[in-house]
C-alpha cells in the first residue's frame, strides 16, 4: 500500500510541475528588443542602402534566421499613430520614398520625441516591404 501511494504522489507531482512549466511557457509572451542583445549597429540610411544594394545578404545579415536586435540611429521624419496602442517612427534615410519604420508600443515610446530629433533605436528587424520595418522597438542610449 505505501509503496503505490508513493508511485501515486511521485506522478502527481510530476504532473503539477509540468503542468506549470507549460503555463509559464504559453503565458510567457515576446522579447522586448532591450531584452536581447543588439546584433548590429547602423545608421538607418546604413540599413535600407543595405536592402537596395542586395535584399538577400541584407535579410540574412539583419534578419537571420532567429529574431535579431538592430540598433539604428537617425532622424525622425514623422510619428504615425497605429491603431490605439501603437505609434511608427519613421526615420530619415536621404531618400524620399523610403524609410525605417519603427513600431513601438506607445508605453515605450519617449513622450520627448518629435519630428526632427537624432534618436537611437533597438528593434527587431523583420525585412523589407517598401520600407525597412523594425518592430517591438523601444528607445536606445
Amino acid at each position: 500500500m505505501k509503496r503505490s501511494m508513493m508511485i501515486a504522489l511521485a506522478a502527481a507531482a510530476l504532473l503539477a510541475g509540468g503542468g506549470t512549466y507549460a503555463y509559464m511557457e504559453y503565458s510567457r509572451g515576446t522579447a522586448r528588443a532591450d531584452e536581447m542583445p543588439v546584433a548590429q549597429q547602423l545608421s538607418a540610411a546604413e540599413l535600407l542602402q543595405a536592402f537596395q544594394n542586395d535584399e538577400q545578404a541584407a535579410t540574412k545579415t539583419y534578419v537571420g534566421a532567429t529574431e535579431q536586435v538592430v540598433q539604428v540611429s537617425g532622424s525622425i521624419r514623422s510619428m504615425e499613430p497605429v491603431g490605439a496602442d501603437k505609434t511608427n517612427v519613421v526615420l530619415e534615410t536621404g531618400d524620399q520614398l523610403a524609410a525605417v519604420v519603427c513600431e513601438f508600443d506607445n508605453k515605450d515610446l519617449p513622450i520627448d520625441w518629435r519630428s526632427g530629433a537624432q534618436v537611437n533605436v533597438k528593434g527587431i528587424c523583420t525585412g523589407l516591404l517598401m520600407d525597412v520595418v523594425l518592430v517591438r522597438c523601444v528607445a536606445a542610449q
